[in-house]
């Protein structure tokens, strides 16, 4: 009798100590899927209080001219044409590569959509993966208001693009990239402008912009409560904060791009290693197509297109127009290479329409070593 209850007690402190062990893990992979939840649903910081706020709308071209030139006869090289490109090709990336995609064509209610749903993001999405080698589980993709219905596309939508939501995807690549790797930063939208303190300013010693206007990109409101600049369904991205957030990061090796009007003016991201790419200066307006060019994502619906975007990253990279330079010297173009950042630029500021060559003027921040092949 004796010996069978210390048999029994026995078999009670071993399955008391398998089930601790259990418990013990699962409370651990709770904890750290909590954390990573956590992590997913911090606030981004609160803005410095701006006032004067105005959303500088992308403006619809009256009709569709958009007229390709076609892939030019013969490379016209840097004694024809002076451009961002070097002609020589800068150091490849040898780590992981990262991506934030932003298009809003579809804002909260109807004062500032754009014609259809805005295919800019898919564009560059498609280039991204089927181009230059991203993996679509390394891209968060933000797009108007956070579905694509019936769409194609191998990768989630990361719900609405809220200030919050891109904030908290630039901290979680910000986490995993190491000094290897790239990242790229894409955004087309609504320019914003109004008076921002930017206590970080480096360019005036007051430690604000030189005319006390700042830039910012409009996005979804994160809490749609009413804000006291009046928006409430709109929130924004100061390129002060911007430049904040995207401090710190392991990696210089980092492309922006904006196609929003007054884009010049988000250039507080410039930094050694990064190249920002903008639709046009911090005074004008970006544009875009009256009419839808194709079915980007395969969901039976034609996607609109901004003028920028459709020549840097549709016709300049997915259509290889933009190959111009003849990286690995082997005297062959389009078929075989892949298009740079620059060479991007390059075309879609000389193919600007002539109808908007006074009214969008692409700007362009390159401090990167020769050319950035993404």
């Amino acid at each position: 009798m004796k010996k069978r209850v210390n048999a029994l007690l026995v078999s009670a402190i071993i399955f008391g100590l398998v089930m601790s062990l259990f418990g013990m893990t699962s409370v651990s992979q709770t904890a750290l899927a909590n954390k990573k939840n956590q992590n997913w649903h911090r606030q981004a910081p609160a803005p410095v209080h701006a006032t004067n706020i105005k959303v500088i709308k992308k403006v619809l071209l009256p009709e569709d001219i958009r007229g390709t030139k076609g892939k030019p006869s013969s490379p016209p090289g840097l004694s024809k044409k002076e451009g961002a490109a070097t002609g020589t090709l800068g150091e490849q990336v040898t780590g992981n590569k990262y991506a934030i995609v932003i298009g809003i064509g579809d804002y909260p209610g109807t004062d500032y959509d754009l014609y259809e749903s805005d295919g800019d993001s898919l564009h560059m999405y498609k280039a991204l993966t089927t181009l230059y080698g991203y993996n679509p589980d390394n891209i968060y993709l933000f797009k108007d208001m956070g579905g694509i219905t019936g769409s194609k596309l191998d990768n989630k939508v990361y719900g609405k693009p809220t200030r919050d939501a891109i904030y908290n995807a630039i901290m979680d690549i910000k986490s995993r990239a190491t000094s290897t790797d790239e990242v790229v930063f894409f955004f087309s939208g609504h320019g914003t402008k109004g008076n921002y303190s930017d206590d970080n300013a480096t360019d005036t010693a007051n430690g604000v912009d030189l005319d006390g206007i700042d830039e910012a990109i409009a996005v979804h409101d994160s809490d749609e409560e009413m804000d006291e600049d009046g928006y409430s369904d709109l929130d924004f991205i100061w390129d002060g904060e911007l430049r904040d957030w995207f401090s710190g990061f392991a990696t210089s090796r980092i492309a922006f791009v904006f196609d929003s009007c007054l884009a010049g003016g988000m250039n507080d991201v410039a930094a050694d290693g990064r190249v920002i790419s903008m639709a046009t200066d911090e005074t004008h307006s970006a544009y875009v197509y009256s009419t839808a060019s194709e079915d980007v994502d395969g969901d039976g619906v034609e996607d609109g297109e901004s003028v920028f975007t459709r020549l840097f990253a549709n016709e300049g990279m997915l259509q290889g127009l933009a190959n111009i330079h003849d990286y690995d010297g082997d005297e062959t173009l389009y078929e075989s290479e892949q298009v740079t950042v620059e060479e991007a630029f390059d075309y879609a500021k000389d193919n600007i329409p002539p109808y908007l060559k006074q009214r969008q003027k692409p700007v362009i921040s390159d401090k990167f070593k020769d050319d950035l092949l993404l």
